[in-house]
């Protein structure tokens, strides 16, 4: 069994992760800064309290979630351990020969691909990131971009290695090749898989969110679909399903909302829908001091902001999860002891828990996981302890702490002389004399002048006519606006139910919300009230009744290949969205 260590020096030395990692990262940082902005100011409050109060009774929400499931039709299930998990699917699955697949980070914790493949069903990973690594066979490094270790012209060469024949790397070619390969295979097959964002344990509903479509077709073309998810990711009602997708999207990936996010309800006539719910350790994670970090809504904000990952990767941690969510949920869901030293993986300055969107107190937890660890004998080594029990009885007292400290200056200034003859004065390597001030006012640098405030971009200014604000975010997202339609073959045409003027985003209800139809459309057709605008995703809550539901935020696209954005991938290109201006 290697260490963090290992693996970390054995990533940096032959796959130099940081070379691709961190400038995309840098970049999506700042743009999710940017966009959480946009955001009501207690948006992050307002998503904390919905996982914590979930988190705080988890048996009773399970018990609204099979009442409701019961009543939809939706089968219920609950596995103790990932064994159990792959054997129940196994079950479900019955006769079923094809499987497509959407990412699951639960799927790969219980490693459920593996364990389909090898009882002879042909599994597809279905979305474009997860169909990368799963050539490269190394597994994902990103729990919302799983290839985004690999640059451009890496993922032309796997895609060969499989068969592709594609004239050069352009992201647009690339990802379009996976789209018609995945596409092909949803023609003929016998079961989808997805993950669940949330189950909403008031409707019995799933959320669940996703940009390039492959989630729409698992859910609705299949005669069989099953969800399979984490335990805690139950929550109340719709508003707390809400609060989380205020800043879910904007924390993953810099955008206001996923193209699809889905309130699935009641399975199509002539489907089925099953919900295996994966404990494997968390009911145990619920009732102990690090019950918090069950709030997670796996948006990968902490690993996009922490060094370490940057500079070794996600494929260092070793396992399903990395980054410092990783480095604290890894240690507590396999207690062998095997990744007792991903908490060391890490620098300590607190930057995971500063962009936590649900306040997980990351770094402190980081920090006890250690201790816990070498309380335990899984890390630090016997001379390490040695050294730490010598520097304890050296320093705990008021009396014995200055003896060691005068002894301490005896012996540099005596012994620094021999460090301090190799090199000049201003050498940086050179031995400084103990009692030395701490700078040199003569080496202070002047404090450059201050600059004046920044002043907000005209595109920023947001208009106070919800409509205005609306037309707004939507055509930046590229979305087509129209005074009035104008027939074209090929169009989809639908009234939206609401919309949401600070994402551009517009909900479909019932029927409007078929994902056949939407998916097999040339273009999309909107018809929006003006007066059905709401400013956030929260104003949605009383517009989503109980009924299947559809938030629909620009056309379906991939940013898997290098961060770079290609529109159209599962579904239309062009999202035409029908708004008469109001004459004043």
């Amino acid at each position: 069994m290697t260490t963090y260590h290992e693996r970390a020096a054995r990533e940096i030395a032959t796959e130099h992760p940081s070379r691709t990692v961190t400038p995309i990262m840098r970049k999506l940082v700042d743009d999710s800064r940017a966009m959480l902005r946009r955001s009501p100011a207690d948006a992050k409050t307002r998503a904390a309290a919905a996982r914590a109060d979930a988190i705080g009774r988890l048996e009773e929400l399970h018990a609204q979630v099979r009442a409701n499931f019961e009543r939809r039709g939706i089968g219920y299930h609950r596995a103790e351990t990932p064994g159990d998990a792959v054997r129940i699917i196994r079950g479900l699955l019955g006769d079923a020969k094809r499987v497509a697949k959407s990412k699951s980070m639960v799927g790969e914790e219980v490693g459920l691909t593996h364990a389909l493949r090898d009882a002879g069903i042909d599994l597809l990973e279905t979305d474009i990131g997860e169909y990368i690594v799963d050539i490269e066979g190394r597994g994902p490094s990103h729990i919302t971009a799983p290839a985004v270790h690999l640059n451009r012209t890496r993922i032309r060469e796997l895609l060969a290695r499989g068969g592709a024949d594609i004239p050069d790397d352009d992201p647009v070619r690339l990802s379009r090749y996976v789209r018609d390969v995945v596409g092909a295979f949803f023609e003929d097959c016998d079961a989808g898989i997805t993950g669940a964002n949330a189950v909403v344990a008031r409707s019995g509903r799933l959320m669940v969110i996703e940009n390039e479509g492959n989630v729409s077709l698992g859910a609705s073309h299949p005669k069989l679909h099953i969800v399979i998810t984490g335990l805690e990711k139950v929550v109340a009602d719709e508003a707390g399903a809400l609060a989380i997708l205020e800043v879910l999207a904007p924390s993953a990936t810099a955008q206001p909302l996923t193209s699809f996010s889905h309130f699935l309800a009641d399975p199509a006539p002539g489907q089925q829908r099953h919900v295996v719910f994966v404990d494997n350790g968390r009911s145990a994670i619920a009732a102990g001091k690090y019950h918090d970090v069950l709030r997670c809504i796996r948006c990968g904000a902490c690993m996009n902001a922490c060094p370490v990952y940057r500079a070794a990767g996600g494929l260092s941690y070793g396992a399903p999860y990395m980054g410092p969510i990783g480095a604290v949920i890894a240690p507590l869901l396999w207690k062998d002891g095997r990744y007792a030293d991903l908490p060391l993986a890490s620098s300590l300055c607190g930057r995971c828990t500063e962009v936590c969107p649900v306040g997980i107190p990351l770094h402190r937890m980081l920090l006890d996981l250690r201790a816990d660890a070498v309380a335990a004998g899984q890390t630090g080594s016997r001379v390490e302890r040695l050294a730490w029990q010598a520097w304890s009885l050296t320093f705990e007292g008021a009396m014995r702490a200055r003896a060691a400290s005068a002894l301490g200056r005896i012996g540099l200034n005596g012994g620094g002389r021999f460090v301090r003859a190799q090199g000049t004065a201003n050498d940086p390597r050179v031995l400084p004399r103990a009692g030395a001030p701490e700078r040199d006012a003569a080496n202070l640098v002047a404090e450059p002048p201050r600059q004046p405030a920044a002043v907000i971009a005209p595109e920023e200014i947001e208009p106070a006519d919800l409509a205005e604000l609306f037309r707004m975010r939507a055509a930046a997202l590229g979305v087509t606006l129209l005074d009035a339609y104008e027939a074209r073959e090929g169009d989809r045409v639908v009234h939206a139910t609401a919309a949401i003027a600070a994402t551009g985003s517009v909900l479909l209800l019932g029927e409007a919300a078929a994902r056949r139809p939407l998916l097999g459309a040339q273009r999309v057709v909107v018809h929006l009230d003006p007066a059905t605008i709401v400013r956030y995703p929260s104003g949605l809550a009383e517009y989503l009744g109980d009924v299947d539901a559809l938030i629909l935020t620009g056309a379906s696209r991939t940013a898997d290949i290098e961060k770079q954005i290609v529109r159209g991938i599962h579904g239309s290109e062009e999202l035409a969205v029908v708004l008469p201006r109001v004459a004043p």
